[in-house]
């Protein structure tokens, strides 16, 4: 198979479910099933809505974020329209793999047919500072509690990390960009119209500041999970290793990390002492919060639809109504010896 043949193969959105269920599959194998699906029955369902509540509002954190992100550019939707545009994209995440599908649907929701390219860019910045700030938080945590059972690079990488995306950030779009021409396009955007990324402190900390609230309210999500289940887990691992999977499971390499996510858990589970079969309950059920988050955009991906349905039915009737009239335009005189009685 050719590189372009197997690159696109990768791509697809075929090979992220195969992954997802190749994954699942093999932890499934090295699992005690029925001990799993006991422990899966004894959770306790006010925890897991408790759960979910707090990754629904984490949401509403992250599409204010993006609408300061937004407005700092020059789109002004009202914050009521940014939430519904976020959380259909929310929805849309659930038929791609990673972000992507919600990612790009949010942007064209922002730019309504203009500036896409630059719409798309608010999106990116918001994807990218919540990246940074789970990157922080890990890097944070692995600095300050050394007793985590963690591999000796892990924290080397997380003594890099801050100044290594601080530098990422403020200075790696406009040296890429001071390589083009000065009339190219993104150099154009990344010079102009994306200024305030780079230059505008306030809006930067505020989006900081909003993405560390956003993960913190995941993060307490996740310890509901952990009381469903009834387990009590050192307060560190919540710190380390739910950012970092969080981090793998929104990379475009399964479908919205199932299996990743799981994987991800069975594995640092397991140095910590707890039961495997535990340990994939867990991760099964973070995944089923995670899912059904992303079904409360249904509602307002369906309202989108709807208005969309209705522009185009008041644009067909539009239409009609003007072929109507074309044939009584054309009936009338359009001289003066047409207007004189015969």
């Amino acid at each position: 198979m050719s590189a372009g043949r197997l690159r696109t193969a990768f791509a697809s959105r075929w090979f992220k479910v195969l992954l997802s269920i190749a994954l699942l599959a093999l932890l499934l194998s090295r699992t005690d099933v029925g001990e799993m699906r006991a422990a899966l029955a004894a959770a306790h369902l006010s925890w897991l809505a408790l759960a979910l509540v707090a990754f629904t509002l984490s949401q509403f954190a992250s599409a204010y974020r993006w609408a300061l992100l937004a407005r700092a550019v020059g789109f002004a939707p009202p914050f009521g329209r940014i939430c519904i545009y976020y959380f259909s994209g929310m929805y849309l995440n659930l038929f791609g793999p990673g972000t992507v599908a919600g990612d790009i649907g949010r942007a064209l929701f922002l730019a309504g047919g203009q500036r896409r390219a630059l719409a798309l860019t608010t999106v990116v910045a918001h994807r990218a500072i919540g990246f940074v700030v789970l990157v922080w938080i890990t890097a944070v945590a692995v600095a300050v509690l050394p007793d985590q059972p963690l591999p000796g690079a892990f924290r080397w990488l997380g003594a890099l990390a801050i100044p290594a995306t601080i530098a990422a950030w403020l200075w790696g779009p406009r040296w890429i960009a001071r390589l083009l021409p000065r009339t190219n396009n993104y150099r154009v955007m990344v010079e102009r119209d994306l200024a305030p990324y780079w230059h505008d402190r306030r809006l930067l900390i505020v989006s900081i500041l909003l993405a560390l609230i956003a993960q913190a309210i995941q993060i307490v999500g996740q310890i509901f999970i952990a009381d469903a289940l009834g387990m009590r887990l050192p307060w560190t691992f919540f710190l380390v290793v739910v950012p970092l999977i969080s981090i793998v499971g929104t990379l475009p390499f399964s479908l919205q990390g199932i299996g990743v996510r799981e994987a991800g858990y069975w594995f640092y589970l397991a140095r910590i002492g707890v039961q495997r079969e535990a340990a994939l309950a867990f991760g099964l059920l973070s995944s089923a919060v995670v899912l059904l988050s992303g079904l409360t955009g249904l509602p307002a991906f369906l309202m989108l639809r709807q208005e969309k349905a209705f522009t185009a039915a008041e644009a067909e009737d539009a239409e009609v109504t003007q072929r109507g009239r074309a044939p009584e335009r054309l009936a009338q005189p359009t001289s003066e010896a047409d207007r004189v009685p015969r």
